[in-house]
Order: structure tokens, then sequence, then C-alpha cells
């Protein structure tokens, strides 16, 4: 009797969730093919990973260009409502990872001064690289946060 041909395992669906948020900083990643978040299962847990983001006016889709601190505002308000989208039931503020993008050393300083004002308490890692410039022209910062979605129901560190 012959071998019964071995055919290749059926290709696993993608269990990855991407995600746009509603309004003009969802509408414009999805025209460039980026999601939002991406939700990853890992086990009873999700683990939930934003695009980087600038300061985008999260209502109107312009770039904040007024000052430093109206420009990082509009950066921690989109990657709140991008977790906060994604169902990180405190959003930002249980955010345990954050990548920083800066164009100048003195930037984190005032993003940092920012952060805290808006998360007192909350200390997630953080890592802040300068870079010579951002794709966006004449931004100062682009982050990037990490959170987890427990299916207990309690997100970050309680902070």
């Amino acid at each position: 009797m012959a071998n019964p041909v071995q055919l290749p395992p059926a290709p696993m669906a993608n269990p990855v969730q991407y995600k746009w948020l509603p309004g003009p900083v969802g509408e414009m990643l999805r025209s460039a093919s980026l999601a939002t978040t991406a939700t990853i299962p890992l086990g009873s847990t999700s683990l939930v990973v934003t695009t980087g983001h600038v300061g985008v006016n999260i209502n109107t889709g312009a770039l904040v260009h007024s000052s430093l601190e109206a420009e990082f505002h509009a950066v921690l308000d989109c990657l709140d409502a991008a977790l906060l989208h994604a169902g990180v039931e405190r959003g930002l503020a249980a955010a345990h990872k954050i990548t920083a993008y800066f164009t100048a050393r003195e930037c984190e300083e005032v993003m940092l001064g920012v952060f805290r004002q808006r998360f007192p308490g909350h200390t997630p890692t953080w890592a802040s690289v300068v870079v010579a410039e951002l794709v966006n022209p004449g931004m100062h910062a682009e982050l990037q946060a990490e959170a987890i979605i427990a299916s207990c129901g309690t997100q970050g560190n309680g902070n």
C-alpha cells in the first residue's frame, strides 16, 4: 500500500485584529494602508500596539503647530483615543510602553511634562530617540504605545 500524500496544513487565519479610529485620523491612516492599532491575542490577554502618532488634531486632521505643548497634547490625544478605541479601558493611562521619536533632545522634557500633567502617577516604560526629522514636516515628536487588555477586567498597573 502506497503512503498517502501529505498535504500542507491549511493556513491559519491571522489572529491579529486591526482597527482604525473613526474620523480624520483613522481615514488618513487607512488611506496610507496603516492601521491605528493592532490587537494581538496572547492567551487570556491581548497586546494592543498603536501606530506612531504625531501632533494631529483628532477632530480636524490638521497638524498642530501653535506650540510644542499643543502639538504634544495632540499626540497624546491620538494615542489615548487609539487605545480606548481598541478596547483598553483606561487608554493611554494603561499603556506599559511608549516609544518616542523627537527632532531635538529638548523636546523630551516638554513631552514628559505634558505626559505627567495628563497622566499623573502613571509610570510606563519609555524609550526616547532623537532623529534628524520626521516624515511629517514641522512635527517635533512621534509616539507609539503598547498596552495589555486583560480578560479579567484589570488593565495596566493600576496607577
